[in-house]
């Protein structure tokens, strides 16, 4: 039986501008304070946690173990979630999935032991997929009415909420207030993310279930032999893989082996943090009329950030090449996205989101691991090197052409 691979077109014959209609603006809103919230109930959660593990003295592996176990649930059910949505509908996995998130929050600072916070950190790692997929499978269906253009504003309010917001909310909260009350307002978080939810979404914008639908697991399975999903995956599995691990060792290259001060450390996260949002907010209609040079011009400007972060020595240098990486990847994370919204059309944008869900987390473990499996060989500064090719790659890599798989 022979199938025919989907085909992604990110042309500018896709991409048209949607019209801004009062609906698609109310509804482009609640998506985007939606997106906000959850990443905010995920970055305030991860330090939280982490700062749990420290005043318990954690240290070392086991510190290790408990990042690794932050990204279990999605490892593990991305793909259950898109077979989920298809058969329940996003309504119901997404409350579902944000239900066990509070859960777990109101019972983690409840048994003080550190087995206790690695089991608890799992657990609520599990409440990520139904949650990431259901909300993506909404935006990948909508994004053609809301306009390709605005594809950056749903992932760019993600990384407000979990990186800036997160942090701050969970470091002002903690330190006064404690465990108890801490995790306890990550539950609010949670719940407050249903109630957008329903209130924001609607059931309008949900597509339908689709409960006669089986076997899941095995067309993905196929699916991730076609050269479409494939590719995606691979990109959304490298611009993760290099934003986690700049996020992880810049601080060490900065403090360990440029020996400069650890504000120049912090000032080259938030200026590669600012960029990345900026041209996710902002870089959406090159995308749209110029699909093809968009590609190439990000490829090559993470390469040259990488070339500067490798050989730089002074603060300057590292802030501006650390904005120049976020110019770089939210350039590119637009044209995933848009790719992803487009595989959706042909697999069901619930696989796709599945698929989504499962690329990036990976990236961002294998980032994450990069460094320190390395690092007895490869200084971590140098190992930026180590992603030239790769995205040299994607700026030569041109629109592939449709072809035919075997099932």
């Amino acid at each position: 039986m022979n199938v025919q691979s989907p085909r992604i077109d990110v042309s500018t014959q896709s991409v048209q501008v949607a019209p801004k209609t009062p609906a698609s603006r109310g509804f482009l809103h609640g998506l985007v304070c939606l997106s906000l919230l959850m990443g905010l109930s995920i970055g305030y959660s991860r330090v939280i946690t982490t700062l749990y593990a420290v005043k318990m003295e954690a240290s070392g592996w086991r510190l290790a173990a408990l990042a690794v176990s932050q990204s279990v649930g999605m490892l593990v059910l991305a793909t259950s979630a898109g077979r989920w949505v298809d058969m329940y509908g996003v309504r119901l996995v997404f409350v579902l999935g944000s239900a066990w998130g509070m859960a777990i929050c109101l019972l983690t600072p409840l048994v003080p032991t550190f087995p206790a916070l690695l089991l608890f950190t799992a657990a609520a790692s599990l409440a990520m997929p139904p949650r990431f997929v259901s909300i993506n499978t909404i935006f990948m269906s909508r994004l053609h009415e809301l306009g390709r253009q605005r594809a950056g504003w749903f992932r760019a309010a993600h990384v407000i909420g979990m990186t800036f917001l997160g942090a701050v909310l969970a470091t002002a909260l903690f330190p006064r207030q404690g465990p108890v009350f801490a995790f306890w307002g990550a539950a609010v978080i949670f719940a407050s993310n249903i109630v957008v939810f329903l209130l924001g979404i609607g059931r309008k914008g949900q597509p339908e279930a689709r409960r006669g639908q089986t076997g899941g697991r095995t067309s993905l399975s196929r699916l991730f032999k076609s050269m479409p999903a494939r590719r995606v995956a691979g990109w959304e599995f490298l611009i993760q893989s290099l934003n986690a691990y700049f996020a992880f060792y810049i601080v060490i290259i900065v403090v360990r082996y440029l020996h400069l001060p650890e504000r120049t450390a912090g000032f080259a996260v938030a200026a590669q943090g600012l960029a990345f949002v900026f041209t996710l907010v902002t870089a959406g209609s090159l995308v749209v009329r110029h699909p093809r040079a968009s590609r190439g011009l990000g490829g090559f400007v993470v390469v040259g950030a990488l070339i500067g972060l490798a050989t730089s020595h002074a603060a300057t240098e590292v802030c501006a090449f650390a904005s120049v990486l976020g110019c770089g990847l939210g350039l590119l994370q637009i044209i995933n996205l848009t790719a992803f919204a487009a595989l959706g059309e042909t697999i069901g944008f619930s696989q796709a989101a599945s698929i989504n869900a499962l690329a990036g987390p990976s990236g961002g473990v294998f980032g994450g691991l990069l460094g320190g499996l390395l690092e007895h060989w490869v200084a971590p500064q140098a190992l930026f090197l180590a992603f030239l090719p790769l995205f040299m790659l994607l700026a030569l890599t041109r629109q592939h052409k449709p072809a035919t798989a075997g099932a």
